[in-house]
Formats: structure tokens, C-alpha cells, sequence
């Protein structure tokens, strides 16, 4: 995100987990009301309730571009891709949600939608009910197995925010296989990446935050206009054995390009001759609000981030609206 070797700790994940143990092949993780969990491990193929996931459906029940030949595998992930796209199109409101969406529906033989359930994480009833109101508009027929109508059992995710409308983890894949990235081509893909950081609680093993730490790590040793003022007293009493100072720095880079894409602001944090650095406008203006991002994070217990005895000065005095007297005096 500027000149410096900025030692990025892309190991971070902040997605939650459902630990149900090794998937046998041939099945898949599906809601359930009926056990204690919620979820549990079913075939792909449920020929006693006329269930069939949609890896084995020969004919998918919405209209899509995937084709026949696909594996199982691939046939899964393009038909999530689709499904998605689908719904997305028919989200009626804008939200403020920051997290994951789980999505689990069936299609009847009569082209009907039953069984839907929908879990977000953090736990959000508003986002649930407009996924939930975004699916009974989507155009559905009824699956087919061997050209059979059977019962269609279909899954997919959401990642808010997300400028794009796809899974951060796929826009990764897409800007790794521009060979050309530009940057201001995947300013906002940037910005929602770190937007979505302070979204969840720290978990290990989440894709969706690997993917969101991958996307600005790419592009942390090179020239974005914008650079990141690290370096000052607060960022030096940070650990980074709970990445602290990761995500002090996460958090000014979504000031900068907050300010940069929704209030046309430049925030560059370049030298300035016959000024002092840290004395900038600018500089200050950035480590204060993303110091502001961080406390606010950290200082929910939720989000598993311990406080040092330092750091939790710096959170008292944010917490009596005192830590710019705090951080430069």
C-alpha cells in the first residue's frame, strides 16, 4: 500500500468456523433444523426423499451458462457463482452489514422454493430478511437428474461489502490472473477487503478473510498514491502478537480510501518540504482515525483481540473522546 516492506500478516482470518469434522466424498455440509447444531453431513444424492444437490443435477434449476461437462467440483462452484448473482440482482435496499451470508434452499418438483435457511455471521436479522425477500423473487423451474424433475437441493454465500458482487475470495482469483493490475482498477476491491476486516471476530481457517488480507497484501510494496504514516508512538506500543499493528495499519489504509472514493479527499501522507512529517495534516488525520478503527475493534471483546496494558491506556483515553490529545501531544 506504499514504498515500505510492510511485513503483512496474511495468516489472519476472520470467519467463522462450523467444525463438523472431515466431508466424506460424495456430500456435503446442508442446514438442518432438526439436529442441535444446525447443520449436517448429507449424500449428494438423497434418492429415498428424491433430494439431489445441485454437483449432480444435470439440469440446474435457474438459467445459467454452465455447461454439462463439468465436474462435480466445478459444477458447485459455478452454479453458487450463478445462484448469487441471481440474488444479488434482486436485493431491493442497500445495507450496512459487514460479514458472511450462509444460504441453503430447495426447489420442488413444481418449481417452487422450500426449506430456506439463512445464517449470517455476525448474526444480522435485516440482512437475513432482505436475502430472504431477494429469493422469492428469483425466476426458478424444477431441477432435473437424467432427465428426471427431482427435489433441488442448492447452497450458496454472500460477502458484504462488496463493490463487485462477488465473493472476495473470487475477485482475488481474478485480479492474480491480471497480469496488467492496474490499481485504481481495484480501488474499491481494496476498500472492501478492509472494510470487511473489522467485520467479523478473529477465527482462524476463513477463507473469505484470507482472501481479504491476500487482495491488500498484493499490493503492499507498490506506488498507490496513498501512503501509510506507521511509525508513530501508538503503533509502537502495539503487539503484533495479537496483530495489533496489522490492523492499525488496515485500518488507516480504509480511512485513506474512505476518504479518496466517497468523499473525493487525498489523504497521499507524502513529505511535505519545510514540514515536519509527523506534524502533517494529513499524517495526523490518518493515524487518528485509523487508530479510532482499531480501538473500536478491539475494545469489543468479541472480536478476540486482547489489549496490552499500554494499548489500553490509548483505549481509555478513545473512550473519553481524549485520544488526539493522546496520540500527538
Amino acid at each position: 500500500m506504499n514504498k515500505r516492506n510492510l511485513n503483512f500478516l496474511i495468516t489472519l482470518l476472520l470467519v467463522p468456523i462450523i467444525t463438523i469434522g472431515q466431508i466424506p466424498k460424495g456430500h456435503f455440509i446442508d442446514a438442518d433444523k432438526a439436529t442441535e447444531k444446525g447443520y449436517v453431513v448429507k449424500p449428494f444424492k438423497q434418492e429415498k426423499e428424491g433430494i439431489y444437490h445441485y454437483a449432480v443435477l444435470t439440469e440446474l434449476p435457474f438459467e445459467n451458462d454452465c455447461t454439462n461437462r463439468l465436474s462435480e467440483k466445478e459444477q458447485i462452484a459455478c452454479a453458487e457463482k450463478k445462484l448469487r448473482k441471481l440474488i444479488y440482482e434482486k436485493l431491493t435496499s442497500e445495507n450496512t452489514f459487514k460479514g458472511n451470508v450462509y444460504v441453503y434452499l430447495s426447489v420442488t418438483k413444481d418449481a417452487e422454493i422450500t426449506d430456506v435457511s439463512i445464517n449470517s455471521y455476525p448474526k444480522s436479522k435485516e440482512i437475513e430478511e432482505l436475502i430472504k425477500e431477494a429469493i422469492s423473487k428469483i425466476e426458478i423451474k424444477a431441477g432435473k437428474f437424467n432427465n428426471e424433475i427431482v427435489i433441488s437441493r442448492l447452497w450458496t454465500s454472500f460477502t458484504f461489502p462488496s463493490s463487485s458482487k462477488e465473493l472476495l475470495s473470487e475477485s482475488l482469483e481474478k485480479m492474480k490472473a491480471d497480469k496488467n493490475a492496474e490499481y485504481k482498477k481495484y480501488e474499491n476491491l481494496i476498500f472492501d477487503a478492509t472494510q470487511y476486516i473489522f467485520s467479523n471476530p478473529i477465527y482462524p481457517n476463513g477463507k473469505e478473510f484470507q482472501a481479504a488480507n491476500k487482495i491488500i497484501g498484493f499490493w503492499k510494496n507498490k506506488d498507490t498514491g496513498l501512503n501509510i504514516p506507521i511509525g508513530n508512538d501508538f503503533y509502537n506500543v502495539l503487539t503484533n502478537k495479537n496483530q495489533q499493528q496489522y490492523l492499525y495499519m488496515v485500518g488507516m489504509m480504509n480511512h485513506s480510501l474512505n476518504q479518496k472514493i466517497n468523499h473525493k479527499r487525498i489523504l497521499a501522507c507524502k513529505p511535505i518540504e519545510g514540514q515536519k512529517y509527523k506534524e502533517q495534516k494529513d499524517v495526523q488525520e490518518v493515524q487518528l482515525e485509523g487508530a479510532k478503527i482499531l480501538l473500536k475493534f478491539i475494545g469489543n471483546s468479541k472480536n478476540n483481540v486482547p489489549m496490552n496494558s499500554k494499548t489500553k491506556k490509548y483505549y481509555k483515553a478513545f473512550e473519553k473522546n481524549k485520544l488526539n490529545e493522546k496520540l500527538f501531544n
